[in-house]
Formats: C-alpha cells, sequence, structure tokens
C-alpha cells in the first residue's frame, strides 16, 4: 500500500492510499520533500485506506526507514505541516483515535486533527492556514 500525496489544490495536500503499484518509497518520501521545498505551510487532509488509519501496516524495514526520514526532516515538518486532518464519519473511530493522534504528533512532529466531515475538514485546515500566514509588515 502506498502513500500519495496530491498537490493539485496547495496549500490543502490530499493524502491516500493506494493498494495498487502507484509508485515506490522513494517517490512518496520525494513528493513530502518537495513540498516542503515549497517553504510555504500547509495542511494534509487525509482519508485511510478503506477508512481505517490502523489498517496500514508496515515491514519493519519500511518502519525504520520512515522513522529515519522523519527525523531527518522534522524541522522542517514542524516548521511548515500546519496539521494532518483525517476525515473520520465514524464519531466510536474518531474517539477511538487518540492515543493514534499523540503518537502522530511525536512521531512526524505536526498535529493530527480528526474531522467528522470533509466540509469540516476543509474549515479546520483553512483556519490554520489563515492563522499560519505570517503578517507582511512593510518596512
Amino acid at each position: 500500500m502506498m502513500m500519495l500525496l496530491n498537490a493539485a489544490t496547495f496549500p490543502i495536500v490530499r493524502l491516500s492510499y493506494d493498494q495498487g503499484l502507484a509508485g515506490t518509497a522513494d517517490e512518496a518520501f520525494a513528493a513530502f520533500e518537495a513540498l516542503l521545498d515549497r517553504g510555504t505551510p500547509f495542511v494534509i487532509i487525509g482519508q485511510g485506506a478503506n477508512g481505517d488509519v490502523d489498517e496500514h501496516e508496515h515491514d519493519p524495514g519500511e518502519q525504520r526507514r520512515l522513522a529515519l526520514w522523519s527525523k531527518k526532516h522534522k524541522p522542517r515538518l514542524r516548521e511548515f505541516v500546519k496539521a494532518l486532518i483525517y476525515v473520520e464519519p465514524s464519531r466510536a473511530k474518531r474517539i477511538g483515535m487518540r492515543a493514534f493522534q499523540i503518537m502522530s504528533e511525536k512521531f512526524w512532529g505536526y498535529p493530527m486533527l480528526v474531522a467528522a466531515s470533509e466540509a469540516e475538514a476543509l474549515e479546520m485546515a483553512n483556519g490554520l492556514l489563515k492563522s499560519a500566514s505570517p503578517s507582511r509588515a512593510i518596512g
């Protein structure tokens, strides 16, 4: 299963998981790095594979590689990724995701928020992006 980032609506980036042979881990890392290289705050909105965030398991080699990548890029992840907003319509599943949210934030360095709908996720994303925009003082 491959993580896909779609930046067509940047600074709102879409995250999806594809079961097919959509690309390699190298391509996924390169896409994420290209977003960070823009030097502009952005928000990631995602839904998991079949709507399940914890279904995606990495083998130990992938986990180690992901951890090393995350550690290497953490300062820029903290600076530019305002949040990952995960859309989960089920209230019970949203409540059940709290522990995962804490682990995700420690691992990636940016908050993981949960929204009940696409509309709520977009509203949250726009609010985060407005608060992230530096005021450009003339001086």
